[in-house]
């Protein structure tokens, strides 16, 4: 009689070959995975670069985060850019007035931003506004910008109220400077929130997709957590594109 022990290495040797051949196959996989995720990821960024082509006026949004930029450098590429000013009533971009006037020697439309808070009143948002900025407001229309937060969202029944008061700092921006202004929200918040009290207000869909939007839409976000190379570094910056021709962003930065 044949003791198990004999049969030992051959069950050893075949788990081995098992083994062996399941580290292949998962390698195998591994290869496949990688291989599809670069595939995919570079047909993404060509299908992005072809729906930029068709966007002939491109821009950036720039506050203290986004670091020292060349301006000189970044008109190489874009035509405008939005800098940072104020939020609410207190706060200033640290990088405001440095940021705004290295921008005016380079070849670019510079815009300002404001952040519109629910818990300050329309007066003081615009008076702290022109306090900081006073009249470097740039050549293009004045954005104000407006997102959900805390208890401001859309199951608050007292937001009518706060509609009411972004529609009274944007008045009071538009007459102040005799400069448009454009309100920067998600499509979420402006339906909801901007458009019933705006409802001729030019728009800027922030963070969206590239497509097609109505007349109202004069600039679309495609990202808001960009980064822009300049000189080895990183630069935090958020991306967008004007929606129209260049013949309409003439009349766009004219029409103040």
């Amino acid at each position: 009689m044949v003791k198990r022990r004999d049969y030992q290495p051959i069950y050893i040797r075949a788990a081995r070959r098992k083994r062996r051949w399941r580290h292949v196959g998962w390698f195998a996989l591994l290869v496949v995975l990688v291989t599809l995720g670069i595939f995919g990821w570079q047909t993404w960024q060509e299908n992005q670069q072809n729906q930029l082509n068709q966007y002939p006026v491109q821009g950036v949004t720039i506050n203290q985060g986004s670091g020292y930029l060349d301006f000189q450098q970044l008109a190489k590429h874009h035509q405008f850019v939005y800098i940072q000013a104020t939020s609410g009533a207190t706060y200033s971009d640290n990088d405001f007035s440095n940021n705004y006037s290295r921008a005016q020697g380079a070849d670019l439309k510079v815009g300002v931003m404001h952040t519109f808070s629910f818990t300050s009143s329309a007066q003081r948002q615009v008076a702290h506004f022109k306090q900081t900025v006073g009249q470097r407001t740039g050549g293009l229309p004045i954005m104000v910008a407006v997102s959900y937060y805390d208890q401001y969202n859309s199951s608050n029944r007292r937001m009518a109220t706060q509609g009411q008061k972004l529609k009274r700092v944007v008045t009071r921006l538009e007459r102040t400077y005799h400069q448009g202004v454009v309100v920067y929200a998600s499509r979420t918040v402006l339906a909801q929130f901007v458009r019933p009290v705006l409802p001729n207000q030019t728009e800027w869909v922030a963070n969206s997709q590239l497509g097609h939007y109505g007349d109202r839409v004069a600039l679309i976000e495609y990202d808001a957590n960009g980064h822009l190379s300049q000189d080895g570094q990183s630069q935090a910056v958020g991306f967008t594109v004007f929606n129209g021709s260049h013949q309409q962003w003439v009349h766009f930065y004219q029409q103040d």
